[in-house]
């Protein structure tokens, strides 16, 4: 979504309750360090996450490197149904001090979601999105509406079930297309729509794969994990490969994913 859509998307709408924080046994917290290397180093991000008693996520809270608290979201959920309702988050930054906003999730009788609600610290939505799903629940169309219900931006979403690809394309208010992308659906249904550049290990997580480059060029990509005595992963880390021209591969780590469980 074009313009001041920070948070919402078809994206965010497809893998809203899709739960990916684990693997197996249900947490009660996941202590996360999550290390990103370039060429000026590295940057460490650290987050808690703590977990209802049905295994939902209840509260997330972000660090920096100096572990300062920079972010706190806490959810209400739907646990019969399994659905997220609303997400309350606070923001500390040294330029605009703190922020909380609210995002509110609106479902039918299906347990479609077909709105969502940007709230700020007063409760006044400023910003709200219009689904429209298809029969299987998943989003064909997302408006983005400003607090005066003037139409911002579109998405729309075009589905290959039988790949598990979702082709996105992303609109400004007058109908001009952006951009356009291609997505999974699942990202747990990875395993069962493998592509030739994708190879998994036999916990079903992605090993191998390949990224386009807007230049033309591909972007080569491997993967090792660690997981713990009940099958979650307690480790994960990306190397880039790059391709010489004397046909030799250059192997540099990119990220480095690190979890602690507590039962």
């Amino acid at each position: 979504m074009s313009g001041a859509a920070r948070s919402q998307s078809i994206f965010t709408a497809l893998h809203l309750n899709e739960e990916r924080e684990y693997k197996t046994a249900k947490p009660r917290k996941i202590i996360e360090t999550n290390t990103f290397y370039n060429s000026k180093g590295k940057e460490v991000k650290k987050a808690v996450k703590t977990f209802d008693s049905a295994g939902m996520l209840l509260t997330e809270e972000r660090f920096d490197e100096d572990n300062q608290l920079t972010s706190r979201s806490t959810y209400t959920n739907d646990t019969v149904n399994r659905l997220v309702l609303e997400n309350s988050y606070e923001d500390w930054t040294k330029i605009t001090g703190t922020t909380k906003e609210t995002i509110e999730y609106i479902y039918d009788s299906n347990n479609f979601l077909v709105r969502v609600l940007d709230k700020n610290k007063l409760g006044n939505v400023y910003e709200k999105f219009e689904i429209i799903n298809n029969e299987h629940g998943d989003p064909i169309d997302l408006a983005g509406y400003r607090f005066n219900n003037a139409l911002f931006g579109r998405e729309s979403a075009t589905y290959l079930y039988n790949q598990n690809k979702a082709i996105v394309s992303v609109s400004k208010a007058d109908g001009t297309v952006l951009s356009t992308d291609t997505m999974l659906i699942k990202f747990k249904k990875a395993l069962q729509f493998p592509t030739p550049d994708m190879a998994f290990n036999e916990q079903g997580d992605m090993i191998n794969w390949t990224t386009k480059n807007f230049n033309g060029t591909q972007t080569f990509y491997t993967a090792k994990f660690d997981y713990d005595n009940k099958g979650n992963c307690t480790n994960e880390t990306i190397y880039k490969v790059t391709i010489k021209p004397n046909g030799k591969q250059k192997q540099e780590i990119n990220r480095n994913f690190k979890k602690e469980y507590f039962y």
